[in-house]
């Protein structure tokens, strides 16, 4: 009903101006009232309004069309990856679950009494085990930072200090795949106002990811680019780099590029995502470069309290 009224009062103000203008460039007078005047301004009056009604019902009309098919394709989008996730989640806990079955099995069946079997076998249920736990864990903390449960301890903190203790950590896996990281201490000098332990997993996920996905005795270089309020950190290798259509995917959670590779490597494909959550709950952002051969490069941003010159 008031859509009606809006169209009456624009229909009669645009009858009244079409006449004031027929009133000056002809030589025909609105000026009295009489009957010819009022047939005319009635008969514009009608066919604005049905002009006015039509050109609305087409726009209304076209806009909700526009606006169904939207919603309709965010509903299937979501759906598809809905399933994905399931599918996946399926996967990464059958996987663990059957391998330990399988040991137990033939444990139970006599191999606990061979004591050339028993210990191997007990040592790869305890992987499987861990491996478990591992996926709870990652599954867990998706689910507390998507649900906004995530309590953030922010405080100021050195960089520096935290990215070579990470670094650190990750000794026996860089010399095994003798990998360089090249860390830039000049340029992450500073100090920053985050939650420590939250933002240690974000690098601790990027640089563990740029070792598995880097070439055998390829480089890693880790620095920082700062400016007055905030530094951006970037984690970049050299290794088999990821195509432009896997990019706007990679933070979804338990998206692969390849997954025959990537489960051979290891994880549990909620890394990035669980990256992405901390950041966004930090109010920063993380943004990615790759070329297919040559390497990728992940930078986000955090907030400077007080750089160090």
């Amino acid at each position: 009903m008031g859509d009606l009224f809006k169209i009456c009062i624009f229909s009669i103000v645009f009858t009244l101006l079409i006449m004031g203008i027929l009133h000056i460039t002809t030589d025909v007078s609105f000026i009295n009232l009489d009957i010819q005047s009022v047939l005319i301004f009635l008969s514009l009056l009608v066919v604005n309004i049905c002009c006015l009604s039509l050109f609305f019902k087409l726009f209304i009309t076209n806009f909700n069309v526009k606006k169904n098919n939207q919603e309709l394709i965010t509903l299937k989008t979501a759906s598809k990856y809905r399933r994905e996730f399931f599918g996946n989640v399926s996967h990464e806990l059958k996987t663990p679950i059957f391998n330990i079955q399988g040991y137990v099995e033939t444990l139970i069946d006599g191999a606990l009494y061979d004591k050339n079997v028993n210990i191997k076998y007990l040592k790869r249920t305890m992987k499987s085990v861990d491996r478990l736990i591992y996926i709870i864990n990652d599954l867990e903390s998706i689910s507390q930072l998507e649900s906004d449960e995530l309590k953030l301890d922010l405080t100021k903190w050195h960089l520096g200090f935290l990215i070579s203790e990470i670094i650190d950590q990750f000794e026996i896996k860089i010399k095994k795949k003798g990998i360089k990281i090249i860390h830039d201490d000049t340029s992450t000098d500073c100090m920053v106002f985050a939650d420590k332990g939250k933002i240690s997993q974000v690098i601790s996920n990027l640089i563990s990811n740029a070792i598995k996905y880097g070439r055998h005795r390829g480089s890693i270089k880790v620095s920082c680019h700062q400016s007055i309020d905030e530094c951006w950190v970037s984690i970049k290798d050299n290794g088999i780099g990821i195509a432009q259509k896997n990019i706007q995917r990679l933070f979804e959670r338990f998206y692969r590029v390849d997954k025959s590779r990537s489960r051979e490597q290891g994880g549990t494909g909620l890394g990035l995502a669980i990256v992405k959550h901390i950041l966004e709950a930090h109010n920063q952002s993380i943004r990615v470069k790759s070329s297919v051969k040559k390497g990728t490069e992940f930078v986000f941003s955090l907030r400077v309290v007080n750089s160090r010159k």
